[in-house]
């Protein structure tokens, strides 16, 4: 806990703030629009001793647009700890450090985590100047419902991971938030639509930018849609979450039932106690209804390994 705190004050912000110690801005900067830039973040850069940044190039274009001149400390997700030692030494000297990303709110898909951790464990104060988002953006002009919603990242590149990765966001009722870089388009589309389903989907390219582009529809629509060109750009995807009530509906088909069994313990060689009891809590089903195909599904599945029944699980 801080001792003999003072209050700094300037015409846009004030902050609590030891004698003697510096503070770590946490600035978000613009996505595409330099015209977003927040009054107080121009402030800040502009009076800071140094600027960690993710990209130092794109960092000085931004800060000379401004008319600001402050130094720039390289700060990447390869560097993050190192960088951190430097920022520390300047915090303890009692100068002010700000930290922005390429583009948007550090820390979001970005570097940021491992700095303000470790500035804050060394006993300094860190301070949020928020700024763009892309994932606000897109929610804002999605359409859905977004008083709580996922936000998933980046998906993986392999298919495998990704599609493990989607098959874990598929029972969430939430809005659903991912990034995606324009040459894995397509190809996490076509997983979404075979995972997740022809949900409804807002894609959103280049916000802010000359080229902005929002397209509203299912999954499926989306999907034809940007397979007739070339997809370019910074791509944010808005899903709507899952229904519950009908998943459940569909989930007690029987063949619907049967085949999720079978690529439980076929595919994910889960063993028959965890697929049933998976089965029985997204379905609503009693175990005493999936059990006996999951044993008649394990037991097909031994037999074509060429196992004995006694193995069974």
């Amino acid at each position: 806990m801080y001792t003999d705190n003072q209050v700094i004050k300037s015409p846009n912000h004030q902050i609590t703030k030891s004698p003697n110690k510096g503070v770590l801005y946490v600035v978000g900067t613009p996505i595409g629009n330099l015209k977003d830039i927040s009054i107080r973040a121009k402030e800040i850069l502009g009076e800071v001793s140094l600027v960690a940044a993710e990209d130092t190039r794109s960092t000085r274009k931004l800060l000379t647009h401004m008319g600001i001149k402050t130094g720039l400390l390289s700060c990447h997700k390869h560097n993050e700890r190192t960088s951190a030692k430097k920022v520390i030494t300047l915090l303890a000297e009692g100068k002010d450090v700000a930290m922005v990303s390429d583009a948007g709110t550090p820390a979001l898909s970005d570097p940021g985590a491992v700095l303000v951790k470790l500035v804050r464990e060394a006993g300094f104060s860190v301070v949020p100047v928020p700024g763009a988002s892309a994932i606000v953006a897109a929610l804002s002009v999605a359409a859905m419902t977004a008083d709580s919603f996922f936000f998933a990242g980046f998906l993986p590149n392999k298919r495998a991971e990704r599609r493990k990765a989607l098959e874990q966001l598929a029972e969430i009722p939430h809005t659903i938030v991912i990034l995606e870089a324009p040459h894995r388009l397509l190809d996490a589309l076509e997983d979404i639509l075979g995972i997740l389903g022809d949900r409804q989907m807002v894609m959103a390219r280049e916000l802010t930018k000359m080229h902005e582009t929002v397209i509203s529809g299912s999954v499926s629509g989306i999907l034809e849609q940007l397979s007739k060109g070339r997809v370019r750009g910074e791509i944010t995807l808005v899903i709507e979450g899952a229904d519950e009530d009908r998943h459940r509906k569909s989930c007690r088909d029987p063949e619907a039932v049967r085949k999720a069994l079978q690529h439980l313990i076929s595919e994910k060689s889960l063993s028959v106690r965890d697929s049933v009891d998976l089965l029985v809590r997204l379905t609503g089903m009693t175990k005493s209804q999936v059990y006996p195909l999951a044993l008649e599904i394990k037991q097909k599945d031994s037999q074509s390994r060429g196992l004995q029944g006694d193995n069974i699980q």
